[in-house]
């Protein structure tokens, strides 16, 4: 349960630990938000393993209100990806179509993440379904967080290697993603268990982020739909 964590922290370093100084509040709310779920996610088993019932519930009851800090402040800041785009994206590295594209599939993420909290609450009673959605929340919220580890290459290269480009950082994040969620769900003899199904799906659907933000009915769409503006910090 560290581990995603840390990846988190890694991840978000440069584009917000080392500049939270000048980022905008809804960027620290979805911040502080993410990091006190990620927090609970490393204690609520431990209490449970300690056989403090009634502390993990009465967490279990504040973490409903936590997740859906998670869930709605991200939601709120989406739109500066349609922003991102608008402005043509940050080339070489980052063309319009990656912004816009991640305006579908993280959304995605987000709507998934709190699903299985919905679904985790529902079968509170049933030890064993909680667990399994409970874990599927690191699942659907940590893509943002590992996506931008692995671009880490790219960044450092500046985008001097050909072959090293946004799409084939993407690519093989989600394959070593994926392949870290089929092994868990084998580990935990729930390869067939829709929180791990519907996980693989949503990460999967990010390798086609950038050829679904290419297409101008889409982009017209997403414009439309979140009408952007200038982000706060800019």
């Amino acid at each position: 349960m560290i581990i995603p964590w840390i990846i988190i922290i890694v991840g978000f370093t440069p584009q917000y630990f080392r500049t939270w100084l000048t980022e905008p509040w809804g960027y620290h709310l979805h911040a502080i938000s993410a990091m006190v779920w990620y927090a609970m996610m490393v204690s609520q088993p431990y209490l449970i393993a300690r056989g403090s019932l009634r502390q993990h519930r009465l967490w279990g009851m504040i973490g409903v209100f936590i997740s859906g800090a998670v869930v709605f402040s991200a939601l709120s800041i989406v739109p500066t990806n349609v922003y991102f785009g608008a402005i043509g994206g940050f080339e070489p590295l980052f063309p319009a179509a990656f912004f816009y594209g991640i305006v579908f599939t993280e959304s995605l993420q987000v709507i998934g993440f709190g699903m299985a909290v919905i679904m985790a609450v529902i079968k509170a009673k049933d030890t064993d379904q909680h667990a399994i959605w409970m874990l599927s929340t690191l699942f659907f919220g940590l893509m943002p967080g590992w996506g931008r580890l692995v671009m880490f290459p790219m960044l450092m290269t500046g985008g001097k290697v050909p072959w090293l480009d946004v799409q084939t950082c993407i690519n093989i994040g989600v394959i070593v993603f994926v392949l870290v969620v089929l092994y868990v769900g084998y580990r935990l003899q729930k390869l067939k268990h829709p929180a791990i199904i519907l996980s693989i799906i949503c990460v999967i659907l990010m390798a086609f982020s950038i050829s679904l933000g290419e297409q101008s009915w889409y982009q017209e769409l997403v414009t439309r739909i979140m009408k952007p503006t200038v982000p706060w910090n800019l």
